[in-house]
């Protein structure tokens, strides 16, 4: 009767040590060339890869940057005239529908052509016109163009308060269907032109025949 005990006894013994052998194989520390298990692929992103450098390796130039532009003249606001004992100012203006120059109302302001040249720039003709005199106003400094001769300085001073001194090389008179287009030009040489009417005037129309045109060069 003692032996199916004795049965039972070994099975517990023989169950015990192959539990715990499993035990003694699962804590067997892994070889030395067992492969590494990396992320799983959805999780992982595939690293970028790095450009090869190479000790002689030169760095390429940097791009090389369009030169600064020119500087662009501000405004003028005042013309001051060898005649007139103080600035006269400027407005601009644009032309009209018939083609003429529009001119402010008084003679005693003065217009600047904004499509065109402005002054103090490297390039192109900066025009100042206005009316002589007016029935309504009387006269305006630009009467004194009649006397202007050449080498008298005429001064235009813009918005930043720098001032552009000029001076006068010529004194035209043209019909004033035959203004020069080439007056507003805004390439070619830089100078200055003011214009104002003359001639001989018509009593019928009120208007004069003919443009007055004073030219100056810049003065360095």
């Amino acid at each position: 009767m003692n032996r199916p005990r004795l049965r039972h006894l070994v099975l517990v013994v023989a169950g015990t040590v192959l539990v715990g052998s499993g035990l003694a194989l699962t804590r067997v520390p892994p070889r030395a060339d067992a492969p590494d298990i990396g992320p799983p692929v959805a999780a992982a992103a595939a690293a970028p890869e790095l450009p090869s450098e190479t000790p002689d390796a030169v760095p390429p130039p940097p791009p090389e940057l369009p030169p600064p532009p020119p500087p662009v003249a501000a405004a003028p606001v005042t013309v001051s005239l060898p005649a007139a004992p103080e600035p006269v100012p400027l407005v601009p203006v644009g032309v009209l529908a018939s083609g003429a120059l529009q001119l402010p109302e008084r003679p005693t302001v003065l217009g600047w052509y904004a499509a065109g040249a402005v002054p103090g720039d490297a390039a192109g003709t900066a025009v100042i016109a206005g009316h002589v005199d007016s029935a309504r106003y009387g006269a305006g400094p630009l009467e004194g163009l009649l006397d202007l001769g050449e080498g008298d300085l005429v001064e235009v001073t813009d918005a930043t308060g720098d001032t552009h001194r000029y001076a006068v090389t010529a004194r035209t008179s043209f019909a004033k269907s035959a203004l020069p287009a080439e007056l507003f030009r805004a390439d070619g040489p830089p100078q200055l032109a003011l214009v104002t009417c003359g001639g001989a005037f018509d009593e019928r129309t009120g208007n004069y025949a003919d443009n007055v045109v004073v030219v100056a060069v810049p003065v360095t």
